[in-house]
């Protein structure tokens, strides 16, 4: 099993950080203390060819795939995991169609959305459905030649300023995707959820009021909704939030570790102190180990593995990188003193949206489970 990139994906890898580091970061301040989603930066990632990274070429993609998908979102990440995040939740609708849609829906929409002309969203949680998704209330009744929906979606990133929703609903006794635009009648975005972190990423409630779509936005085969869903939030989910975990923690340690050999105390930059080059060592060894564990079902998707046969591999991905964000931001600060709180270190900023991924995706327990159920089969 080679981890190597090779010369292609060392090429994406420095032109990523080269925009993050130039096109980013400078507006990091700004979008923390408006909250206004990035149309630019976003299409400026679409202009690059980062967000069909994993779509293929005749829908607009670059067919990069999962590898190159991990390292934009590292990359991204590092600089402000907030927009690394749209790699999560823009990219979901995208593989949904792609990997079960028609061939009138894929030349369709994936073309603007690999641009990032476009923007779509998807729509599984619900106040009583979440980790169980089961438990969705939203349905959908065929009535001639239009499914009428009725429900309600919550904590859905994106959909404020998605052109087009990707969701789940009930049909009889089973569930389907389907995907509805903007504008339609019945289809209402509506409260829009504070967050501590993930700013720049809004997440709202939307309801459907006997709101009428075409049977051709029905994704797939009626009543396979579940299985698409499950391996679309696994697939690209997970290994998103995994990716933006890893990319947050190395920003931190980053910050720390120049942090560290800036401060002078006792005569001496604080790297020297024993203390000190303990808890970097930890911290840079949690994101290595991180880094493998984020890398490897990338490259297994890229091999062809079954999303299914590997489902477990990529839980642990996110289980282990989120986990690891938290205590290596922690750690960060812990190192930088009452200067790891500045924004102007940003290290309080990865703290508040590496918090924020511990759901995303799936909660840790999800993961967990998820792993355990592997272990015990």
């Amino acid at each position: 099993m080679d981890f190597s990139f090779s010369r292609e994906q060392e090429m994406l890898k420095k032109a990523v950080r080269g925009f993050a580091e130039s096109n980013v970061a400078p507006r990091v301040p700004e979008l923390e203390q408006k909250g206004a989603f990035p149309f630019d930066l976003v299409k400026g990632m679409g202009q690059m060819g980062l967000l069909g990274l994993t779509n293929s070429r005749p829908y607009g993609g670059t067919g990069m795939g999962y590898m190159a998908r991990t390292i934009a979102i590292e990359e991204v990440s590092r600089i402000y995991p907030s927009l690394g995040f749209f790699f999560q939740a823009g990219n979901l609708f995208m593989f949904a169609v792609e990997g079960f849609g028609s061939e009138d829906q894929k030349r369709k929409y994936l073309p603007d959305l690999c641009k990032g002309t476009k923007i779509s969203s998807f729509g599984v949680t619900e106040q009583m459905g979440g980790s169980d998704p089961s438990a969705m209330m939203t349905t959908s009744k065929l009535d001639g030649e239009s499914y009428v929906v009725n429900g309600r979606k919550s904590f859905i990133t994106n959909v404020e300023v998605a052109d087009t929703l990707g969701f789940v609903a009930k049909t009889g006794d089973s569930f389907s995707v389907f995907f509805v635009e903007k504008g339609t009648k019945g289809y209402e975005v509506t409260r829009r959820e504070p967050r501590p972190g993930l700013r720049c990423m809004p997440v709202n409630e939307l309801v459907f009021s006997n709101c009428k779509i075409p049977k051709g936005n029905l994704v797939g085969e009626e009543g396979r909704g579940m299985a698409i869903a499950i391996t679309t939030i696994s697939v690209i989910g997970r290994t998103g939030a995994a990716g933006v975990a890893l990319g947050a923690a190395q920003g931190a340690f980053e910050g720390a570790a120049k942090f560290c050999n800036g401060r002078v105390m006792y005569g001496k930059p604080i790297s020297n102190l024993q203390a000190i080059q303990f808890m970097l060592a930890d911290m840079s060894t949690d994101i290595e180990a991180s880094r493998w564990l984020c890398y490897r079902p990338a490259w297994l998707l890229d091999q062809g593995k079954n999303p299914r046969e590997i489902g477990p591999d990529i839980a642990r991905s996110k289980l282990f990188a989120v986990d690891m964000a938290l205590r290596t931001c922690l750690k960060a600060q812990e190192v930088m003193g009452a200067y790891g709180q500045s924004p102007e270190y940003r290290v309080e900023i990865f703290l508040r949206d590496a918090i924020e991924l511990l759901t995303a995706g799936g909660t840790q327990e999800i993961m967990r489970l998820t792993v355990g159920r592997a272990l015990a089969s």
